[in-house]
């Protein structure tokens, strides 16, 4: 067993330094006894579920983690390195590496199973289940560590076939195997699998015993991962070759290594203050709200638990949910934090809001993590300044055209996307998007589970969600429960068939009784734990409520006319269009009437450097500290990215109709702040009530199919259910007003409650029932791409198929850069000193922009130079030349998802146009 390398690094001279590969494989089980010993609530989760001892888990574990990379031992993984396969073995080989090494060694374990069985070598209970039994025991986990590349054991070869396990090994490789895993299981694994019949006189059902395997797959599968990432550090884990006893190494190398590793790695729990309270973790907020007030007094649970806090904007969700969270952590059933808000930028300003009050969590001695996660954070200065540089290290197995990818890339890979590590962190802030890949046969989506399992999930904006990632959202509160987690949803008013379903899928998790949610009051507290359900109305904060005026208009040139007097009147406004392209098409009316000193176009399709400075300067126009003088007057045409993102007001602001939970959402940016008649900060509004103008078709007259799409033909495929429309429509219509919160139960039943679609017209039911299936089959997509709980960690069916891409969110976009061509070469749309091709990206729906265009054998190969310059080598992101003969408009072509040419013309005043040939 000791003729068998598990890393190896070049040095001087062509010598190859190695680690021999017993070595590596105890390494990665001392990290992961260390990880169980100090990580008590983790080591919890595996008990709750096992009817063993701390101890017996941790060997259990270890011995488990130290057989991860038995499909080192074929000789087509040893041949990666021939000279050391000679060295070490005595002989050459001409056997390809035709299966990773991870899933290679499921294959061996296969293998040697019955040896295993008929020698005890794992001191099973063979009174007790027979081989099969037994075997179905254990398979689970061996699952979990032979997919710690990111995913399951592959069941075909690299060239598509079926495996077939015979062939991947030869006898010497089945030997070696098996002497390793037979001397481990001497003095790691000692009694613990004898231990699982149970305490005398009673034995566990298998059934029981089985799905307890199934369930700790994931957490398991998880922890090989972070143990074989820091286990292959050439930091801490220093080459050996020289053959030792197994157990002396153990002991004099492998723990004293891990525990210097763990401790310095960042994922250890950080020691949780008990010193709870809005005081200590919001001491400026003199008066707390009655939310954050009944979240700092209510019952709180010992185990697993899900709140739900309905209230309206301004009135402190946020800080309730952390303050409730902190008490969860005091209690003990969570480690930290993780908060998946809707987009990058709302990840960005909570980020911001947390730098200066997520360390009252813990004790004042500790150094807690803080991790910003979302694809475009290091485009964050406030990130960058807040780590250091991470160490990159480099090793390879020697074959750099081999399609197994070396550990120690992968952990620099690893570590350099924040990404996946934000879950492991003390507290994470991201988008929702990283949580939810925890339940999506994603690559490393056991390692987001696992870290998530130890935090309290909080999720803001659960009532923007679609449907497809409503679906998701429920999986994963069923997978959080099902491990043990917590979490606390944030919203305005959420359709009480949604809460109920959130509810429902988290006590499946739990498996518990799913109670009925029926309170209809506003603001709610929805608690959820083993013990039952309760529903408590909370009395909404002060300020807070509010009358909003409505008025209607039925076509653009009254709006203009309107928006057009404000700004005369020197009134900041906004007008929110449903489409980038009915916001370019405003603007430039706009700007011809108004000039472009008076108008501000802001959307989701510039590239992201331009993106950054219309939103830098949209803060300062109309932000809360904004000058008085530069907000006067002032226009903002805007599309959905200011509903959720941005904490900025307005004097006067008209919306295209849209679903009544987004008009109360864009309303929320209605004179946000309380100003005097100036513009200025005051303590009282001088502006009087505010005002909403909607942009609608006529509610009177014949409602024909066409009644949505004819004004708003590219709007009408952004809100498919044009029967919802009108319901919003006719209620706000009716009443002339709204007011929050009182009403707002109300308003959104009356569009999406049970018996709402009575009202709407027959013309347009039609188009609801279609809406009704997308709706359907978006809810059935996300059921079929969710993974199962209960089926433990392996493949499945169509799941985790290489190349195969599981989007968190349907209609996925596509990321493009755009080149634009300067004397004889391209270069990036943005220059800057760092990170230009980042900034010169957006992202385009995928079915406008799918495919790069044929641009000519010279452009191919001009655009082909510059992708195999950049960091990621253009991977995730479609690069795009474009030309231009004044220097302002730069244009160019691409294909849509049929494969047919589309014209773009892109420049930093409008942002990109994309037009079919």
């Amino acid at each position: 067993m000791y003729f068998n390398w598990g890393k190896s690094l070049s040095s001087e001279g062509d010598n190859l330094d190695y680690h021999l590969l017993v070595y590596h494989c105890l390494d990665v089980a001392a990290v992961g006894t260390i990880l169980l010993k100090d990580d008590k609530l983790l080591l919890q989760k595996f008990k709750e579920h096992i009817p063993l001892n701390d101890e017996q888990i941790i060997s259990l574990i270890s011995f488990y983690l130290s057989i991860h990379d038995l499909g080192k031992f074929s000789e087509r993984f040893q041949n990666l390195q021939p000279d050391l396969l000679v060295s070490l073995r005595g002989h050459d080989s001409n056997r390809s590496y035709n299966l990773r090494h991870d899933s290679m060694g499921f294959y061996l374990w296969k293998m040697i199973w019955q040896n295993a069985w008929d020698e005890n070598w794992l001191c099973l209970d063979k009174s007790t289940f027979d081989s099969f039994d037994w075997n179905d025991l254990i398979l689970p986990w061996i699952k979990s560590v032979t997919g710690h590349h990111g995913n399951p054991p592959k069941p075909y070869m690299n060239n598509g076939l079926a495996v077939d396990q015979n062939e991947l090994f030869i006898q010497e490789d089945l030997v070696m195997a098996s002497s390793f895993v037979k001397k481990v299981s001497s003095f790691l694994l000692k009694d613990a699998f004898k231990d699982l019949s149970g305490p005398e006189g009673y034995e566990y059902e298998f059934d029981d015993l089985e799905t307890a395997f199934k369930n700790t797959s994931w957490l398991l599968a998880g922890i090989v991962i972070v143990s074989d990432w820091i286990g292959s550090s050439n930091t801490y884990f220093n080459y050996l070759s020289k053959p030792l006893p197994l157990e002396e190494y153990w002991e004099k190398y492998a723990l004293p290594s891990a525990e210097k590793a763990m401790n310095n790695s960042g994922i250890l729990p950080s020691t949780v203050s008990h010193s709870t309270g809005m005081d200590i973790l919001f001491p400026k907020i003199d008066v707390p709200s009655p939310m954050q007030n009944h979240i700092s007094n209510c019952p709180i649970a010992d185990n697993a638990q899900l709140f739900i806090l309905e209230d309206s904007t301004g009135s402190g969700k946020t800080e309730a949910a952390l303050c409730l969270a902190h008490r969860i952590m005091a209690r003990g059933i969570a480690n930290g934090i993780y908060l998946g808000l809707p987009t990058m930028a709302t990840s960005n300003a909570m980020y911001e809001r947390l730098m200066n009050s997520y360390n009252k969590l813990y004790e004042y001695d500790t150094f807690p993590s803080l991790i910003l996660a979302h694809a475009q954070r290091h485009l964050s200065d406030l990130f960058r300044e807040s780590i250091g540089t991470e160490v990159h290290e480099s090793s390879n197995y020697g074959n750099a055209s081999s399609e197994d990818t070396t550990v120690s890339f992968q952990c620099s890979a690893w570590v350099a996307d924040n990404r996946k590590k934000a879950l492991l962190a003390d507290i994470g802030v991201g988008t929702i998007d990283q949580a939810l890949m925890g339940i999506l046969p994603s690559n490393h989506q056991s390692l987001r589970l696992m870290g998530l399992s130890r935090n309290v999930l909080i999720v803001d904006e659960v009532h923007a969600y679609d449907p497809y990632m409503h679906k998701l959202l429920c999986s994963l509160l069923e997978f959080h429960a099902s491990l043990g987690g917590s979490a606390i949803l944030l919203s305005a008013t959420l359709p009480i068939k949604h809460r109920q379903e959130l509810a429902s899928h988290f006590c499946r998790g739990l498996a518990c009784p799913r109670n009925s949610i029926y309170s209809e009051k506003y603001p709610l507290a929805t608690h959820v734990c083993e013990n039952g359900l309760s529903e408590n109305q909370i009395e909404p904060r002060v300020g807070t409520e509010r009358t909003v005026n409505v008025e209607f208009f039925n076509d653009e040139p009254s709006v203009r006319e309107r928006l057009v007097k404000c700004s005369i009147e020197r009134k900041c406004c906004c007008w929110i269009r449903n489409t980038v392209d009915d916001a370019i098409k405003a603007y430039d009316t706009l700007v011809s009437e108004l000039g472009k000193d008076s108008v501000i176009l802001f959307h989701a399709r510039y590239v992201m450097g331009d993106r950054l400075k219309i939103e830098d300067d949209v803060l300062k126009t109309f932000g809360k500290e904004s000058d008085i003088q530069k907000r006067k007057g002032k226009v903002l045409i805007a599309t959905q990215v200011v509903e959720q993102s941005l904490d900025i007001d307005f004097d006067y602001m008209v919306t295209d109709l849209a679903p009544i939970d987004l008009i109360f959402q864009r309303a929320g940016r209605l004179q946000r702040h309380c100003r005097d008649r100036n513009g200025a900060l005051s303590d009282l509004d001088e502006r009087g009530t505010p005002l909403l103008g909607i942009l609608s078709p006529k509610l009177d007259g014949e409602i024909s199919v066409d009644w949505y799409s004819d004004m708003f033909p590219k709007g009408a495929y952004v809100y498919q259910s044009h029967g919802q429309l009108w319901l919003t429509a006719n209620l706000l219509a009716e009443s002339g007003k709204f007011c929050i919160p009182d009403e707002s139960r109300y308003f959104i039943e009356g569009v999406f409650g049970k018996d709402a679609g009575i009202k709407v017209p027959s013309e347009l039911k039609v188009l609801d029932e279609r809406a009704y299936g997308d709706a359907m089959a978006q809810t059935s997509m996300a059921n079929f791409k969710s993974l199962n709980f209960s089926q433990g960690y392996e493949r499945s069916g169509t799941q985790w198929l290489d190349d195969v891409v599981t989007p968190t969110r349907l209609g996925e976009s596509v990321n493009i850069r755009l080149a634009r061509f300067e004397d004889g070469i391209f270069v990036p749309m943005v220059k800057s000193d760092t990170f230009s091709w980042e900034l010169s990206q957006l992202s385009v729906s995928g079915g406008r922009i799918r495919y790069p265009d044929d641009y000519g054998k010279e452009v191919n190969e001009l655009v082909q130079k510059v992708q195999d310059s950049m960091n990621d080598k253009g991977k995730w992101s479609i690069l795009i030349p474009v030309f231009s003969d004044d220097g302002t408009n730069w244009k160019g072509t691409a294909k849509d998802k049929y494969n047919r040419q589309v014209r773009l013309v892109y420049n930093s005043e409008f942002g990109l146009c994309i037009n079919k040939e």
